[in-house]
């Protein structure tokens, strides 16, 4: 929560800024404080990109004007944007120009706030505590000179909350007693609540839990009656953290109900939708702009070949005219030097602009999986919990189909994000190929199987046609085939009522160590009208949304396409309106022989017969009460341990046939954890848990020591499978 409420501060600091113009000694500019003035807006809106623009722009003008302070106000306006963007690097870059600028121009509003900056990405982002309490102990110092209690009450605050973060109470205090001096002379009703929730938690570390109660209660009321959600909602997650430690599971239930209940307000879908739209743009803009830099070089790679033409001509005359020979070539060789050194210049400003497309393309592809990861994680609560409520036989019909609903919303979603996260990740080039020995046939049963249910809701018929001579094992990427197929079916299926989908699999060319096949999904539905069919493939295409109430992104057969691509094929498509459609592709696959482990194979689907114990390190209530449910339902004993360090005391003490390791933990990750567990335990098998994609965490899993990941949000078939792999 640090994090937010310097985001706070920084707002308020802009304002600051500008009224502290009048009295730095410099002459002020009209246009240079009207693209400032604009960029710091367009912050508020979280068009990242516009303020980013106006920024860069501002910039470049102050150096046309030798300003050192409107240098510092347009890169601190830079760095506060990549602050948003989690971009830390190129934070702490234009945080650093910017300090830089302000110390010129003797701005000390300016230093004061850039300190506070920096102290937030070493904190927040590079979790280098020791280097943040350094930056924030300035802006301190800074702050008691400008005999200002607003300015000098943000670092007061933010000392004292990074000393709470790591449990150091006793160097807190001071910080805690002068920060409440502070918002009592300044009447910061938002103070005095951050204020009293620090010396909760202050309390909560000192033992002291009624007092600790008491000031979660006050600062909790005060909060509701100026309508204050985020501090609302870090203060009942801590609120219910407290009730726990009480064991008043009621209370702090209730408490974390509260706390997820503000903080959906406080992220609403109007703000997640600009910040989506806003990443999205991202591509398109910097699209045009490299475009247009292409076509300047294009047209002064024209008009050199024009001099060269006149050059030869030139040449051709000084042959007749030899006195004018030597002239003539003088102007040619100067005219072509010019063009040279203009085109050299054209080639960086290409080169630069390339490389900053780059960076914005980074930090978007960095913000969707940040994005992306923390929306699985509240997911898997809701996945999850509706799963185990389903296996309950004693339910009622009606509620049972409310959580039929529910399951069907959480998995929409969740797919959702996936395809979100997928279409980001193949437009980064992050997707790579990894081919594994697989059973087609029984690879497009289980998938066809899987649509079983959603075929009988709409009266349809799924039929598998596959030939007979088609070899057991194939050397394919099956995770990036299923999603292709599953991408297919489900198209299908979504625009076909009452009718029957075909899965085939045919050989076109068979030899000793090859095979070239087609793979067909067809289906008697609706159809695609002709001026449809080639815009099915472009990114959210659908067709005839308007007029039909079918559900989806419109991302999926984008997908496809691009993983086709990947895999050296390309997806073709037949369709008749009102007939069908097919949709086919063909593959050039290596056979393995037999022997090799196959994928795709049936899972077992019964549950364990041997009593095993499994360790649980997970940080997260809801998720602990997920797999702790999910692990009963399948045979399994269980014991669940908060973090990584108490994991390593656990398995030290006890023994235990399987560990599930959750990656993002406090005081110690899994990664770590299982580091240090690999020094005395070589043998236990240990498997990931993670809202990340698999992709993205694997190979350093593995490399550390652990022998298996699996992705968040579980489900029972996928977790008995994972934990019966791997305790064979």
């Amino acid at each position: 929560m640090k994090r937010i409420i310097l985001f706070i501060f920084f707002i308020v600091g802009i304002v600051f800024l500008g009224n502290s113009q009048e009295n730095s000694g410099f002459s002020k500019n009209d246009s240079l404080q009207s693209l400032l003035d604009i960029s710091n807006n367009l912050t508020y809106k979280y068009k990242i990109k516009e303020s980013l623009e106006y920024a860069i722009k501002a910039v470049n003008y102050a150096y046309q004007l030798d300003n050192d302070h409107y240098k510092a106000e347009a890169y601190y306006l830079m760095a506060y944007n990549y602050n948003t963007l989690v971009d830390y690097k190129n934070a702490e870059q234009y945080f650093r120009k910017s300090l830089e600028y302000a110390e010129k121009s003797s701005d000390s509003l300016l230093v004061l706030w850039n300190y506070n900056g920096l102290g937030n990405v070493f904190s927040e982002g590079y979790k280098d505590l020791e280097s943040s309490l350094d930056f924030y102990h300035r802006a301190t110092n800074l702050g008691k000179k400008l005999h200002n209690p607003m300015e000098y009450m943000t670092p007061v605050i933010n000392l004292a909350w990074v000393y709470i973060d790591i449990e150091e109470y006793d160097k807190a205090y001071p910080y805690l007693v002068e920060a409440e001096r502070l918002v009592t002379e300044s009447n910061d009703i938002q103070g005095f609540c951050e204020v009293r929730y620090l010396k909760g938690r202050y309390a909560f570390g000192k033992k002291d839990f009624d007092q600790a109660e008491a000031y979660f209660k006050e600062s909790i009321e005060l909060s509701k009656k100026h309508d204050m959600l985020l501090e609302l909602s870090y203060l009942y997650k801590a609120s219910a953290e407290l009730h726990e430690k009480l064991g008043d599971l009621p209370a702090a239930y209730q408490d974390m109900k509260l706390y997820n209940e503000y903080k959906d307000k406080l992220y609403d879908k109007e703000r997640l939708k600009q910040i989506e739209v806003a990443s999205i743009s991202f591509n398109v803009d910097e699209y045009k702009r490299e475009i247009e830099l292409a076509n300047r070089e294009k047209d002064y790679q024209i008009s050199i070949a024009k001099n060269n033409r006149i050059i030869n001509l030139i040449s051709i005359i000084a042959l007749i005219f030899l006195l004018g020979a030597a002239f003539f070539f003088f102007i040619g060789y100067r005219s072509k030097k010019r063009l040279n050194n203009v085109l050299k210049d054209k080639n960086l400003q290409l080169s630069e602009a390339k490389s900053e497309a780059e960076k914005l393309t980074q930090a978007k592809s960095q913000f969707i999986s940040t994005v992306s990861h923390e929306l699985r994680t509240p997911l898997y609560g809701v996945v999850g919990i509706t799963s185990l409520l389903l296996e309950d036989k004693d339910i009622l019909e009606k509620h049972k189909k409310l959580l039929d609903s529910l399951k069907f919303s959480g998995d929409y979603l969740l797919n959702l994000i996936n395809n979100v996260l997928q279409i980001s990740k193949i437009e980064s080039k992050k997707v790579r190929l990894a081919k594994t020995p697989t059973n087609l046939f029984k690879l497009s049963q289980n998938l066809l199987n899987s649509f079983e249910y959603q075929a009988k809701s709409k009266d349809n018929v799924l039929i598998l046609d596959v030939d007979n001579k088609l070899p057991t094992s194939l050397n394919v990427d099956s995770l990036k085939l299923s999603e292709i197929l599953i991408n297919l079916i489900g198209n299908a299926s979504k625009f076909t009522e009452n009718g029957k989908i075909w899965l085939r699999i045919k050989i076109l060319a068979l030899e000793k160590n090859t095979i070239k096949i087609r793979y067909e999904i067809e289906d008697n539905g609706v159809g695609i009208p002709e001026d449809k069919k080639d815009f099915v493939f472009e990114k959210f295409s659908q067709v005839d949304r308007e007029s039909n109430k079918l559900e989806g992104t419109g991302l999926g057969l984008s997908i496809v396409k691009n993983l086709l691509t990947m895999m050296g094929s390309k997806i073709y498509l037949e369709s008749n309106e009102g007939r069908g459609t097919k949709f086919y592709f063909d593959l050039e696959l290596e056979i393995l022989k037999e022997e090799h482990k196959l994928a795709g194979a049936k899972r077992n689907n019964g549950a364990t017969t041997v009593y095993r114990r499994i360790l649980v390190a997970e940080d997260n209530k809801i998720n602990q009460i997920v797999t702790k449910n999910l692990l009963n339902l399948i045979g399994y004993d269980c014991i669940i341990v908060e973090n990584g360090f108490n994991a390593i005391q656990m398995i030290k003490k006890e023994d235990f046939d399987l560990v599930l390791m959750d990656l993002n933990m406090p005081y110690l990750n899994g990664n770590e954890a299982t580091k240090r567990i690999r020094e005395f335990d070589k043998t236990t098998p240990i498997i990931a848990l993670t809202a990340a994609e698999l992709g993205e965490v694997e190979e350093e899993c593995i490399a550390i020591g652990m022998n298996d990941v699996i992705n968040k949000p579980l489900n029972k078939g996928d977790l008995r499978d994972i934990i019966s792999r791997n305790l064979l």
